[in-house]
């Protein structure tokens, strides 16, 4: 199955055809659409000890517009610019992963559908699914090219299905100093992976979600990706195939808002066994006043590591540091701590302790435990810097031989 320019085509045959027929209807759906914009600097720094000290500061200016409903069709577009104007030589090969990559890109460009409580949505969109979603942390936004589509006919119930065959990626990072921004191509990410893979025949997807027993949230999703290569090599890897299964249940106790979880994600590579293991989670959190403390603990298959899903945001595990994320390898167990606080809506505040506990088959920080410290504050302006919104995290990870510290800074402003 192939999509040949999918998010620019689709979108504009069926706006001409609308347009045939459509006359003022149609004008008034493009006067009423929305248009948004933001403004986003992020600076990063981090220590890597005796390997030294690395900086970068991106800026990125985005522009969205929705149009309005026309007989249940409406389109949207997102257009995204990232450039590193003073980044050195060093930061461009270090962060040409993640934040060194200049120019623009069409991040969205998609026709939907809506027709009661069910959707469909063809080209170029975000996906936030356990193990299909993209990440908008840096300067561009991973994005997906393909189909989806949602229903909530059936009571208390989500169907999403969804085939893509595109993802874009945050850069293009091709030689010492990056090759640009991101664009759409058949390379994917997964955490836990060994290799970026190369898409053969693109990804397809289901997720369920139920929540008819009050208080109980049931979460399943499949994901499998066809005839997938080493991006690298070339070399075949067959078929990938990712599950999740998630329970959750929110109650009250003694005056505290309280959840229970528990999940289980299996993985299955076709011609690499050793990322076709398990993980099991568990999770117990309360909620008072705008505190709300969490504990997640996973615990991962002894001889085999798993692959989490595709895209960076697809990390469903109730244990693990925000950055790393190790605990998709084999024969390593985590335990985390979070404490977070909220205040009307402004203040956000999130301390996390993460322990890696490696076992005597674990090969992560060379077989050796390992402990990583996260602390996020964020702030939204009011009144007159309104739209305005400042984010800081660091993040401590005590590897045994090389200590790593981020520390990142996001400013950003809405209009």
């Amino acid at each position: 199955m192939k999509l040949k320019n999918i998010s620019l085509s689709l979108v504009v045959l069926a706006t001409l055809a609308m347009s045939a027929n459509a006359g003022d209807s149609l004008s008034d759906a493009f006067k009423n659409g929305k248009i948004k914009g933001q403004l986003k600097a992020i600076n990063y720094n981090v220590d890597k000890g005796s390997k030294g000290k690395e900086s970068i500061l991106s800026l990125g200016v985005m522009l969205n517009y929705v149009t309005g409903d026309f007989y249940g069709f409406s389109a949207g577009f997102r257009f995204q610019s990232s450039d590193s104007p003073w980044a050195s030589s060093e930061a461009k090969n270090f962060y040409k992963a993640d934040l060194y990559g200049p120019g623009a890109v069409l991040e969205e460009a998609y026709l939907k559908y809506k027709y009661k409580k069910s959707s469909l949505k063809i080209g170029r969109q975000f996906i936030q699914t356990p193990l299909l979603a993209g990440n908008g942390s840096r300067i561009i936004h991973e994005s997906f090219e393909g189909y989806t589509a949602t229903t909530k006919e059936l009571p208390k119930t989500k169907i999403f299905v969804g085939y893509v065959d595109k993802y874009l990626t945050r850069t293009n990072f091709k030689g010492a100093n990056g090759g640009g921004v991101g664009k759409f191509d058949k390379k994917i990410f997964m955490y836990g992976a060994k290799y970026k893979y190369t898409l053969g025949d693109g990804i397809w997807t289901a997720l369920v979600q139920n929540q008819t027993i009050k208080g109980l949230k049931l979460t399943g999703q499949y994901l499998k990706i066809k005839n997938a290569t080493i991006a690298k090599t070339g070399d075949n890897m067959g078929d990938i195939s990712v599950a999740l299964a998630q329970a959750e249940y929110k109650f009250k106790a003694a005056g505290l808002g309280m959840l229970a979880g528990i999940q289980y994600g299996s993985s299955n590579v076709d011609n690499d066994n050793s990322v076709s293991g398990d993980l099991l989670g568990f999770k117990l959190a309360t909620k008072y006043n705008g505190f709300i403390t969490s504990l997640g603990y996973t615990i991962a298959n002894k001889d085999k590591g798993m692959v989490s899903g595709v895209g960076i945001s697809s990390n469903w595990a109730y244990a693990g540091d925000i950055i790393g994320l190790e605990n998709y390898q084999k024969d390593v167990n985590a335990l985390s701590l979070n404490l977070k606080y909220k205040f009307a809506k402004k203040i956000m505040l999130l301390g996390r302790y993460t322990d890696y506990m490696v076992g005597s088959n674990g090969t992560l920080n060379g077989g050796k435990d390992l402990n990583a410290y996260d602390l996020i504050a964020s702030y939204k302006f009011k009144n007159v810097l309104k739209g305005l919104g400042v984010k800081f995290h660091f993040e401590d990870v005590e590897y045994d031989k090389n200590p790593v510290k981020n520390y990142r800074l996001y400013l950003t402003y809405n209009f």
